[in-house]
């Protein structure tokens, strides 16, 4: 019989809290887990009609972690400020076109929170080839049934972060679950109609392995001389990088920093990428939330969203078509990060993630 497909929000929650050590919400496992969308239903101590700083309601966590049993599936780069949460809202621009909230106010005709959408896509197809969204997509998935336990741990700064003025009263965060059952055979011929081709090392399906730094700045660099090393032993499809500024109250986003990025194969003596970062700056989506005042016209979308870097690794030659760069034979510190940082103030720092893959640990694919 086909695979049953089901999108439900699971009855567990997670309450939000100031400085949190680690908000843990359990997630249900009954099936191949392929997207979380996470919504922060966030009460503010007052409207939000003449007091919003910029991103302000993307910070509403610092950090999320998707952890298995023995895997960590999912994390962000983590500080302070809030940036790990600023860096997946505007991956969610990128990869879906979706705002992520509503208006910033919250009087009538409005609810009393404001709810902000946080999409997790495991996946590496996040829309059909019609354009269609794919939220069981089979090109890569958390084995949730087969997991001993299976977390969302949400980590927090204090209440005052999204505004001066402005703070947190209280926040519940939804789990809105994509998942797919079946037997093996059942879910085997869903990925066969999806057009899912797994690498041959990797016969039971790809899972997210990501790996999240911060990078504090110590220093300016030309020519792409800060270097980083990124993680080897897995596939790497994507580089994202959001550029903070080291303001003292609530550091924001910066394009004035790093000014070039590069990507070096040492081993095979190879520059895949040496790029100057206006194009890629240019290239965003439209910027919301990004003003003090949400009647400037920029809140509506006026501009790119600077100090967000995307560097896809899927549209390389090296490159696979789903998974990017195969990195399995390379050694720590074959595979080189490169920085051009022109403006250098104590403080500022890159919030660097590698969306990785790498091949599903158990030796199975059912989904009851």
């Amino acid at each position: 019989m086909p695979a049953r497909k089901r999108k439900y929000t699971q009855t567990d929650t997670g309450a939000w809290a100031a400085d949190s050590g680690g908000i843990n919400v359990a997630i249900e496992r009954n099936g191949v887990l392929t997207r979380i969308d996470m919504t922060a239903e966030i009460t503010p101590s007052a409207t939000l009609a003449g007091a919003n700083m910029p991103d302000g309601l993307f910070r509403v966590f610092q950090n999320t972690t998707i952890r298995g049993g023995s895997h960590t599936y999912v994390t962000l780069p983590a500080q302070d400020p809030c940036g790990g949460g600023i860096l997946m809202h505007y991956l969610n621009r990128k990869d879906f076109r979706m705002v992520g909230h509503g208006r910033a106010t919250i009087v009538a005709p409005s609810r009393t929170y404001n709810p902000i959408t946080f999409r997790y896509h495991f996946g590496s197809r996040p829309q059909t080839l019609f354009g269609i969204d794919n939220p069981f997509d089979m090109s890569a998935f958390i084995p949730a049934n087969k997991e001993s336990s299976l977390s969302f741990v949400i980590t927090t700064s204090g209440n005052d972060v999204m505004d001066d003025t402005v703070t947190i009263s209280s926040g519940t965060y939804r789990f809105e679950l994509s998942i797919i059952q079946g037997t093996e055979g059942d879910i085997r011929e869903e990925i066969g109609l999806q057009g899912v081709q797994y690498p041959p090392s990797a016969p039971m399906g790809m899972v997210p392995a990501w790996i999240a730094e911060l990078f504090s700045h110590t220093a300016t660099g030309s020519d792409y001389s800060v270097k980083r090393d990124l993680q080897t032993g897995g596939w790497l499809k994507r580089i994202a990088i959001i550029e903070q500024d080291e303001t003292a109250t609530r550091a924001v986003r910066a394009h004035d920093q790093v000014t070039g990025v590069s990507i070096d194969l040492s081993s095979q003596n190879e520059q895949l990428i040496r790029s100057f970062m206006d194009s890629y700056f240019n290239s965003q989506d439209a910027s919301t939330n990004t003003v003090t005042n949400d009647t400037a016209p920029e809140f509506q979308g006026g501009y790119a969203a600077h100090g967000i870097i995307i560097l896809d690794m899927r549209a390389h030659a090296k490159g696979h078509s789903d998974y990017g760069l195969d990195l399995r034979a390379l050694q720590t510190g074959q595979v080189k990060l490169g920085l051009t940082i022109t403006t250098y103030t104590s403080g500022d720092a890159s919030l660097i993630l590698q969306e990785r893959y790498m091949a599903n640990p158990f030796q199975s694919l059912s989904g009851l």
